[in-house]
């Protein structure tokens, strides 16, 4: 992360001249839509570091519990983060990924909006597939084996999503999992092996993570995530790889432009 401002009293001054009990809307419900505004607009940005939640409840004039509650609306809502031992901090934007409506790689899209990522190859291995993904690649029953990648991707030095590809170790049998550190899957397979992904097949859904995906991600419990399911194909209709992908849902949103 890169080194944070923290809250000005200024700036504390000025949030504290909005907040009203007056109002009929809940304090802590004011204090929230207050933040939320001061980070969608930029007047507080990425990686700024609030006040300790006794110091902002303070100098609020309102209890440690509205705040608390006011913080807590926002981290669900991916505005703020807390670290453990650091404090809370305003995240960076959410990202708008477009890889539901095109023939498009999660690095791909990331370098299509500028981005900075890092990518981390945790683990390569040729394993017997498990039948579901032999079924998907339609392996033969007498070579079952594939290239099993686990990696993940950070931004702002948080894990936003996680990639186990299983790949036919026919197809790119001296594959080096090094390569996938700084260049997408569907290159290297184009580019070194010839191999042209025309179509994929992409399934979405809404999960809560078990413990090795919360492990591997470094997640707290309850983060949604979105898993995909995807299978990708070449022009002749042979799959090439299968891949299941777990993304941060308060970290990425999924958008797609669809004309009539």
């Amino acid at each position: 992360m890169a080194t944070a401002q923290e809250l000005t009293p200024a700036a504390i001054r000025a949030l504290t001249r909005e907040v009203s009990a007056a109002e009929a809307e809940a304090l802590h419900e004011q204090i929230s839509q207050l933040m939320r505004q001061r980070i969608e607009s930029g007047e507080w940005p990425e990686h700024l570091k609030l006040p300790a939640e006794p110091e902002l409840a303070g100098a609020l004039n309102v209890s440690r519990g509205t705040v608390r509650r006011a913080i807590r609306t926002l981290i669900e809502a991916g505005l703020l983060k807390q670290t453990r031992g650091k404090g809370t901090f305003v995240r960076g934007q959410m990202l708008e990924q477009e890889f539901a409506q095109e023939l498009i790689s999660t690095a791909q899209s990331l370098d299509r909006e500028g981005v900075e990522y890092q990518t981390q190859v945790l683990s390569a291995r040729v394993i017997q597939a498990p039948s579901h993904i032999a079924a998907h690649l339609g392996l033969p029953a007498d070579d079952l084996s594939v290239l099993a990648i686990r990696r993940t991707r950070s931004v702002a030095g948080e894990v936003v999503y996680l990639l186990d590809n299983y790949l036919p170790t026919v197809l790119c049998p001296d594959l080096s999992p090094q390569v996938l550190q700084d260049r997408s899957l569907f290159g290297v397979l184009e580019h070194d092996y010839g191999v042209t992904v025309e179509s994929v097949r992409r399934t979405f859904s809404a999960i809560l993570p078990d413990d090795d995906v919360s492990a591997a991600m470094s997640l707290r419990p309850g983060v949604p995530l979105l898993y995909l399911e995807q299978i990708s194909y070449q022009a002749n209709g042979n799959s090439v790889e299968y891949s299941d992908v777990w993304v941060r849902g308060d970290r990425v949103r999924i958008s797609s432009w669809i004309k009539r």
